[in-house]
């Protein structure tokens, strides 16, 4: 099972977000986004389009391997 999500992956999460975080909702582009499990990899989640969020990096790091909580 893969950790990191593909390219198109990415693309597709970061269209569903409408290019903004999902936590702070700042504008995202496809160079300043990352692409995060909602159920932490390292807690059973998987690599999959379902289970993620497009974050900026600053929410991505204060969220950690918590999970996503809406």
């Amino acid at each position: 099972m893969r950790r990191q999500f593909t390219q198109s992956q990415k693309l597709l999460i970061l269209r569903r977000a409408g290019y903004k975080c999902q936590i702070c909702g700042i504008p995202l582009s496809e160079t300043n986004f990352e692409a995060d499990h909602k159920i932490a990899y390292s807690l059973g989640g998987t690599t999959e389009v379902w289970n993620a969020l497009a974050l900026c990096k600053d929410c991505n790091r204060r969220k950690s391997d918590k999970p996503y909580q809406p």
